[in-house]
């Protein structure tokens, strides 16, 4: 036997998640991941470092965020036989199309990058299909039950926020919330104060200062105006060529910070801006 250690670097991707760590075994695995048989052999918290006992010879090691997302939001990692013990290290990274998968780090082999293509497009059919069925769902309901245009009321935890009878509820591994139109993606993520030491010292601008330096955001910055404060940034998402704009509204409660980021194609971010702005003011909170 020897030892494998992971540490998962603090990250506020993901930052409320458990990754579910797991081992190939072709004996005693209950859990096919890419179609290979594998056995959990523990969690791993945000900022977390861990070590297991795993035999000796070669395997692969699974990092997934849930058993539901297991064949879309994972990384792997291939470690050969032998008796020495083995460190690795990775994070969770910001990618809608994948979940915010966790990623090993200097993970550069032929086969982990090809699983990482595979996972995106995977991923991004998964997130589409979301969109599409909260669309269709949300035009039968609307069209029988009330307008498109008449004001919802939608809540994550104790937050609440105004939207539209045409958006609904299409979940997103990651998140705290997510609502979504065939438009607009409303993603909706929370950071416990007790989580962070020293977390509540921040002020908002602050506290998005960090969410842009630790998710590589560069060319982002912090804006204050008509009393909301957030940043900008777009992202393409490779299998599709699409280029997403991303407004990311920053709130403090009594004891978290809240991140509201509005998702839409830039194409049509410009019409959606001012509406954008109405919803993320009528954002609420019950303390």
């Amino acid at each position: 036997m020897r030892k494998l250690t992971i540490k998962r670097a603090k990250k506020y991707v993901a930052w409320m998640s458990k990754v579910k760590v797991y081992i190939e075994d072709s004996v005693s695995g209950d859990t096919t991941i890419n179609n290979v048989p594998c056995r959990k052999i523990g969690d791993l918290k945000n900022g977390e470092e861990k070590t297991f006992e795993i035999g000796n010879e070669a395997a692969k090691v699974f990092v997934i965020i849930d058993k539901l997302s297991r064949n879309y939001c994972n990384d792997y990692y291939e470690i050969p036989a032998g008796e020495e013990d083995v460190y690795l290290t990775g994070q969770n990274k910001y990618n809608l199309a994948n979940g915010n998968a966790f990623v090993f780090d200097n993970n550069f082999s032929e086969q982990a990058i090809l699983n990482r293509k595979k996972n995106k497009k995977k991923g991004l059919i998964v997130f589409i299909v979301a969109l599409l069925v909260g669309l269709v769902f949300g035009f039968a309901t609307t069209y029988f039950e009330e307008s498109a245009d008449a004001e919802k009321v939608f809540s994550a935890e104790e937050m609440k926020i105004t939207l539209t009878g045409e958006f609904f509820d299409i979940g997103a591994d990651g998140y705290t919330a997510a609502f979504g139109t065939g438009d607009v993606a409303v993603l909706v993520s929370k950071e416990k104060f007790e989580d962070y030491e020293g977390l509540e010292k921040n002020t908002p601008e602050e506290y998005g200062k960090l969410v842009i330096e630790n998710n590589d955001l560069s060319g982002s910055e912090i804006v204050n105006k008509n009393e909301l404060i957030y940043f900008t940034y777009s992202s393409v998402v490779p299998e599709s060529e699409e280029n997403y704009k991303y407004n990311a509204y920053i709130f403090k409660s009594k004891e978290a910070f809240w991140l509201v980021q509005f998702a839409t194609l830039v194409e049509i971010s410009e019409s959606y801006s001012s509406q954008i702005e109405q919803w993320a003011k009528t954002v609420t909170f019950e303390e």
